[in-house]
């Protein structure tokens, strides 16, 4: 495994020969690294640098590499923690892995373990890092996602209110302007039969118009924003699935929805289909 340049190592041990032992095998392994004897200095040194590697030493007279342990982590979790434990101190070295160390070396130890420990702890951090940074790109994307999803249902429900408004509007003017107009006509004695016919057809076709504007109306003010949504995809020629994706919800909710849809627009009947009848009202 390669080592990159930027990798740092802090060692942790009162004993400053055996810190500076420490300090040749690691330098030997191409891993930048500091030391300190002095356990009351180590959280600051923590807080100021980020360390891949700290070697924590489990004994020592000021404070014990099991005080500082937790405290390491609280502050950096992301670096990973080697306690190193004297012989017959397994107990230690036990409950430091459970409070999170990545793991202990006991003394004395050799270098090819020394080293395999260093190293590992190095790849499992690197993996770790590049994980989570794409976890941090699909938690954006993710949402970046809900945001165009809440901007397209806010599209739909104020497509579906200029869609009202102008229903509305139109039946408005057919029943009070338009009608009454004709009714008008209709009571001139200077028409003939043949205008007379015509005006009826006339008034016949404007209020069969009102009467299917209202029963248009009726039924897609019924849907929520989500089902009048699904059903603008469904129109577009949309399968389940790629709804599905394109609302970033599992195709049995949209499978759920279709199934409201078709049961609020009274097609029970599955020969039905269900992107004709939506396309057939949207176009009149």
């Amino acid at each position: 495994m390669v080592i990159e340049k930027d990798t740092l190592v802090l060692v942790v041990d009162d004993d400053t020969h055996f810190c500076n032992v420490l300090k040749q095998m690691i330098f030997h392994l191409g891993i930048r690294v500091e030391i300190t004897s002095n356990p009351l200095e180590v959280l600051d040194l923590v807080r100021n640098t980020f360390f891949n590697v700290v070697l924590l030493d489990i004994k020592m007279p000021e404070k014990s590499g099991m005080e500082l342990l937790p405290e390491i982590i609280e502050i950096s979790p992301d670096t990973k923690i080697i306690v190193i434990s004297g012989f017959g101190d397994k107990n230690s070295a036990i409950s430091a892995l459970r409070l999170g160390a990545f793991d202990f070396l006991e003394k004395p130890f050799e270098y090819k373990l020394f080293s395999h420990s260093i190293k590992r702890a190095i790849e499992t951090q690197r993996i770790e890092l590049a994980y989570s940074n794409e976890r941090i790109k699909l938690q954006e994307a993710n949402s970046r996602l809900m945001e165009n999803n809440k901007a397209l249902s806010t599209l739909a429900k104020n497509i579906e209110r200029v869609r009202s408004d102008v229903k509305a509007s139109m039946e408005k003017k057919i029943r009070f302007s338009i009608l009454p107009i004709i009714e008008g006509l209709q009571q001139s004695n200077d028409l003939s039969q043949n205008d007379l016919r015509e005006l009826k057809l006339l008034r016949n076709l404007m209020t069969d118009l009102t009467s299917r504007l209202n029963v248009q109306q009726a039924l897609f003010i019924t849907l929520t924003p989500t089902e009048f949504r699904i059903a603008l995809l469904i129109e577009n020629g949309l399968t389940t699935n790629e709804i599905a994706m394109h609302m970033h919800i599992s195709p049995e909710t949209v499978k759920s929805h279709r199934k409201n849809i078709r049961k609020k627009l009274g097609l029970n009947k599955f020969h039905h289909n269900l992107r004709t009848y939506i396309q057939s009202v949207f176009n009149r």
